[in-house]
Order: structure tokens, then sequence, then C-alpha cells
């Protein structure tokens, strides 16, 4: 059906541009209804579908060789708002990608965001790492698209969150460099879909009204 097809390419597309948490949890989702509705041979189906993600997902998330562990953080804005994206990378691989869009209440350029942002995110981070067994949520390197003014005070802020020191720096070549624009481009999509969603909200209001 046309809405499958489309399920199938969303699905594409949030592999691509590494969205694969949601995919999985809505794998995974499918495949426990499936078993409680006797429906065995979709269940397994799906299975063999999670087995293959995962082991693409293996290869895919090897991206830089030398048990790198690091945020890899991007923004897309405009004046009112901006959307943030970070990728984990703890041993060379991305084992994670959050993004959010948050509000500018002020006139904030990238290094302005970058602050704000590190700041906030980090240190709530610490906050909820109450179990020294996890470990520091702050990797040893985190790489931004601009280094704040404050850049010296803000990475001895970080280090002291980690305990030991952190790298906050621009990445200017090779695989870090090719991450960071990888994440760029994500924010810059997924500031495009927040626009578009808000457009499509404010004309279905005033289709209502």
């Amino acid at each position: 059906s046309a809405d499958e097809h489309r399920a199938i390419v969303e699905d594409f597309c949030d592999f691509l541009a590494g969205r694969t948490d949601a995919l999985i949890r809505r794998l995974e989702q499918e495949m426990a209804a499936a078993s409680e509705e006797l429906e065995f041979e979709r269940a397994a189906r799906l299975r063999d579908d999670l087995g293959a993600l995962r082991r693409a997902m293996e290869k895919q998330a090897v991206v830089l060789g030398d048990g790198t562990d690091a945020d890899v953080v991007a923004f897309a804005h405009d004046e009112l708002e901006a959307a943030v994206q970070v990728f984990h990378v703890r041993g060379g691989r991305v084992r994670g990608q959050r993004g959010w869009v948050i509000d500018k209440a002020e006139e904030m350029d990238v290094k302005d965001l970058v602050d704000h942002f590190l700041t906030q995110f980090y240190g709530e981070e610490a906050e909820r790492a109450d179990d020294p067994e996890l470990g520091s949520p702050v990797p040893r390197e985190v790489l931004v698209p601009e280094l704040p003014a404050d850049a010296e005070a803000l990475g001895d802020w970080l280090s002291g969150l980690r305990g030991s020191r952190v790298s906050l720096r621009v990445p200017q070549r090779g695989d870090k460099r090719a991450l960071a624009e990888t994440v760029t481009r994500n924010a810059g999509e997924a500031f495009t879909q927040h626009k578009l969603r808000r457009a499509g909200d404010l004309t279905a209001r005033s289709a209502a009204l």
C-alpha cells in the first residue's frame, strides 16, 4: 500500500541519517505485538530485519579508527530557534545520536549557541550521572563548529566535570571533520523538518478557524 511504501522510505531515510534508535524501538514493538497475536511468521521476519539492521549499524558505526571518545555537536538556526544535533562517539563508533530544537531568548551566533548549549547539556548530564560505574557524561573530546569567546574557561569546566582533561576544539581535517559535516547536515535537515511541521500546524489551525 502507499502507507507501507511511505513507511519503508522514511525508515530508509532515518537509517541513512543515523536516526536508528526510534527505528529499532518500533521494530521491537512490532515484533512483540506479532508474537502476542500469534503471528509467528511475521515476528520471525521482524526479528530478521532487526538483526540485519543491527549488523548494518555495526558496519556503519565504525567511523573513527583510533578509539576516539567524542561528542560531535552541530547547529542550524535562524533568529528565533536553533536545531542541535549531537553524535556520541565511543571507542571510535557512533553509539548514539540526539537532537533538540531550542528557543533563542536573545540574539545568539554559533559561538554563543556552543557556550549556552554545552553548559546546559553537560551540567544536566552531570547531575543525572549519580552512578560512578556508568563513567563520566563528558567524553575526552567535544567537537564543535566554532569555539566560544571563553573557550578556555569552558574547557576547564568540562574537564572538572570529567575529572580529567577534555579537548574542546573545532575539527579541521580527516574523519572527524567529515563526521562533523554529517552532523551539521543532520541539524539542517532536522531544522527544515521542524519548520515544515510548524508551518503545517499553522495552516491546519487557520483552516479550522
